[in-house]
């Protein structure tokens, strides 16, 4: 049984376009929650749908250099699962007790007003963001 607190998010769906993909998961009973989001420092537009309690996250690169790009190339689409949590630092530094590395330090992300999120490869070779709770 883990001590953190983690309440699930979200499924993080890499595209080479959103509005291609997304009426595909309309097609599913997919919504959109909200609107287009730009985050230039991830170098990533995105849009979160949701279905029931289901939520993903429909991500496209900004720029060659977008993280998204590398998933694509390998044949990637649902490439990360997010949390809410707590006290980001401490659930980071508590994971990487157990074994995970920070693939990306916490930063603000556009997405979520500006709180911090952070990703990290847990040892299963999952990649885990955590989003800092309101």
């Amino acid at each position: 049984m883990s001590p953190l607190d983690l309440v699930f998010h979200h499924v993080g769906i890499a595209t080479t376009s959103l509005s291609e993909e997304e009426v595909y998961y309309t097609t599913l009973g997919y919504r959109r929650e909200g609107d287009v989001f730009t985050d230039p420092s991830q170098k990533i537009k995105g849009l979160f749908m949701t279905l029931g309690s289901m939520r993903i996250e429909l991500l496209e690169a900004l720029s060659k250099d977008s993280p998204v790009n590398g998933f694509l190339k390998r044949g990637m689409k649902m490439y990360h699962q997010a949390f809410l949590c707590g006290d980001i630092e401490k659930t980071v530094a508590f994971l990487v007790e157990q074994g995970a590395f920070v693939a990306v330090k916490p930063i603000p992300a556009v997405a979520f007003g500006g709180r911090r999120i952070c990703f990290l490869m847990i040892g299963n070779k999952t990649l885990v963001e955590l989003i800092e709770k309101p």
